[in-house]
């Protein structure tokens, strides 16, 4: 029977008990690194709340120990990393600790924030040349629509490209509609919406986002919208590409993904993160890049800046030193870079760079 899900952390023991047949790859013994802080049963959550409830042994971390990430893993011994990718890309950018530091690492995990194939592979360089001898996975996150982990999901080894898995069969069933709500055939991506026999049947004490998020089909099922983008494959597996509200619609009346633009950044750029924002203001949309420069850079922004705009087609670059964490998920601040208009660089009809403001209008 659906259930009204109120997340909390005393919530823990029904949500663990929705993940009934996760086959969690989990071993006795194993220790974990805990980075991503266990204070909401959401998200990326799961792979805080798992180990515990299997009697794994957590080495839990302060959430703002991004800066020292890798020489805090190094001296855990922790072999099971449990952190959202800024904190690797942090410790890449910190670079070699020693040959043998992550030598005890065998489950470098990550999940909810999203990585380029740049991010990637850089991070895999940085655990083997620290080591390691296991490549870094992407785990699958959870939602309310479902209340359990909608992809068995990793990131494919042999691409590196994407996130790509099965639903939790028989436990949820997944489809992917266009903007009216039918369903899209194979190979073509659309709206990811979910059922499970435990999916919430509305946000408490909020209508209007139940309205929003959950709806009744023709044949009696219960959908939620989980608001990502997503294509089915051939051999049934899915790709979550995207969040849906990362968009804007463009000129020619076509919506605009912003994560395609933050997916091709290639290895050679000169950015460790970056985020690609649209800014809305009365002359129209302006795609601008928000950007994390490697070491090797912060003497050159202006080259980067060029370099970014020119290259992805972006109206501006804005350079920060490190990307700073959300107070309550412990992972990049999405809404505080979204609402950040000031300080971009864009470069003017004349050829030099100037410094434009979006926060007018």
């Amino acid at each position: 029977k659906p259930k009204c899900i109120v997340y909390t952390e005393t919530s823990a023991n029904a949500f663990i008990e929705m993940h009934a047949g996760l086959d969690t790859k989990d071993y006795v013994g194993e220790r974990v690194f805990q980075v991503i802080p266990l204070t909401h049963a959401t998200g990326e959550r799961v792979s805080g709340y798992l180990p515990m409830a299997k009697g794994k042994t957590l080495v839990p971390q302060p959430i703002y120990n991004k800066d020292s990430f890798g020489k805090d893993l190094a001296s855990s011994k922790c072999n099971w990393v449990v952190a959202a990718p800024s904190f690797y890309l942090a410790a890449v950018a910190q670079g070699f600790i020693g040959k043998d530091a992550l030598s005890h690492v065998t489950r470098p995990s990550s999940g909810g924030e999203p990585v380029t194939k740049s991010n990637v592979k850089m991070i895999d360089k940085w655990l083997a040349e620290n080591g390691c001898k296991v490549r870094f996975a992407i785990g699958g996150g959870a939602a309310e629509d479902g209340s359990g982990t909608i992809f068995t999901y990793f990131m494919n080894e042999e691409t590196k490209s994407n996130e790509t898995g099965y639903p939790l069969e028989p436990f949820i069933i997944a489809k992917i509609v266009d903007e009216q709500g039918q369903v899209v055939p194979k190979g073509m991506r659309g709206f990811l919406h979910i059922s499970s026999p435990a999916a919430a049947d509305r946000y408490l004490h909020d209508t209007q986002a139940t309205a929003d998020r959950w709806y009744i089909d023709d044949a009696g099922i219960r959908w939620g919208v989980t608001g990502d983008i997503a294509v089915q494959n051939e051999d049934n597996s899915y790709n979550i590409l995207g969040r849906a509200s990362d968009s804007y619609i463009g000129k020619d009346g076509n919506r605009v993904f912003l994560f395609d633009i933050e997916y091709s950044l290639d290895f050679d750029d000169p950015v460790i993160e970056w985020e690609i924002t649209a800014h809305e203001t009365k002359e129209g949309t302006f795609v601008v890049g928000q950007v994390v420069l490697k070491n090797e850079y912060r003497n050159r922004r202006e080259d980067a800046i060029r370099l970014l705009c020119k290259k992805y087609n972006l109206y501006a670059v804005k350079v920060y030193e490190k990307f700073e964490l959300s107070d309550v998920t412990g992972k990049r601040d999405f809404q505080r870079l979204k609402a950040d208009k000031d300080g971009y660089f864009t470069i003017s009809a004349d050829g030099t760079l100037c410094e434009i403001s979006f926060s007018y209008s």
